[in-house]
């Protein structure tokens, strides 16, 4: 068998405990601790320019740079932080040779997090987005566990996917019995995350697509991987229409949004 459920076991039994400081950073951001989580973080120098990197960017709208850790802490809440630890920890996952998926993984991460907090927090309110902020942090993760796993068995699996029409996302739920989103469910699981909130993910693949925050993520993968930039990810989703009746406002906005875009570009819709 080229890849096995057992193969994905082993790979997760063998993602590395989470850092010292950001354990204690989130340890203290679930006590309510500020001032304890600021600490850790200015004790792991590569958590602290991630954190940096991400709260200046676009998704946060912040009006001039941030480096001061305990103001970062006081502007964006402890939920965005929690988040912004999350994709701290999956950027630790990066292989260090993109095998499958030829796409900058940091632009993706980055984008995710950016649409995951804009659509959840229009569909559902920000207080909502809030709440379950660390999913749109994790869900990314499952991307380089898939390019890993694939990546070692390139050459036979471009043999089975050159005589048959098939896509990846297809290949390794009919190998393992996994999604995507199950994948990032059983990470979420490890870094322990909240059962509801592993539920959310896992459901996330729309197999019976009757869960709105689920259905949410299923179209923002869709959507995101439908972009040209990460357009070699596309092939991970089997992607489920009935998924936009429960996200009418996510679907107007990005119907309105394309309709704007053919205009001033003089194409006709």
């Amino acid at each position: 068998m080229l890849i096995s459920k057992n193969d994905i076991e082993k790979y997760l039994q063998n993602i590395p405990p989470i850092p010292k400081y950001a354990l204690e950073c989130l340890n203290a951001l679930k006590e309510g601790n500020i001032k304890k989580a600021t600490n850790a973080v200015k004790n792991d120098l590569i958590l602290k320019k991630q954190l940096e990197k991400i709260v200046n960017s676009a998704a946060f709208s912040l009006r001039k740079e941030v480096k001061d850790i305990l103001q970062l802490f006081t502007l964006l809440g402890i939920e965005n932080i929690r988040a912004i630890v999350y994709s701290y920890l999956v950027s630790l996952l990066m292989p260090k040779n993109w095998e499958i998926f030829k796409i900058d993984f940091t632009d993706f991460q980055k984008e995710f997090l950016n649409s995951y907090k804009e659509f959840v927090s229009l569909e559902f309110g920000e207080n909502i987005y809030k709440k379950y902020a660390e999913i749109g942090a994790i869900i990314p993760a499952s991307v380089c566990v898939c390019d890993s796993l694939l990546g070692e068995k390139k050459e036979k699996l471009n043999i089975i996917l050159n005589s048959a029409p098939l896509e990846y996302g297809t290949l390794l739920k009919r190998l393992t019995g996994e999604s995507l989103f199950g994948i990032a469910a059983k990470i979420a699981e490890i870094w322990d995350l909240e059962k509801e909130k592993c539920e959310i993910i896992k459901k996330s693949e729309c197999e019976i697509c009757d869960n709105p925050f689920s259905a949410l993520n299923h179209f923002i993968f869709f959507y995101l991987t439908s972009k040209p930039a990460f357009f070699d990810l596309n092939s991970l989703i089997e992607f489920n229409p009935k998924c936009v009746d429960y996200i009418p406002k996510t679907y107007e906005r990005i119907s309105n949004d394309s309709k704007r875009f053919a205009k001033e570009s003089g194409i006709s819709v």
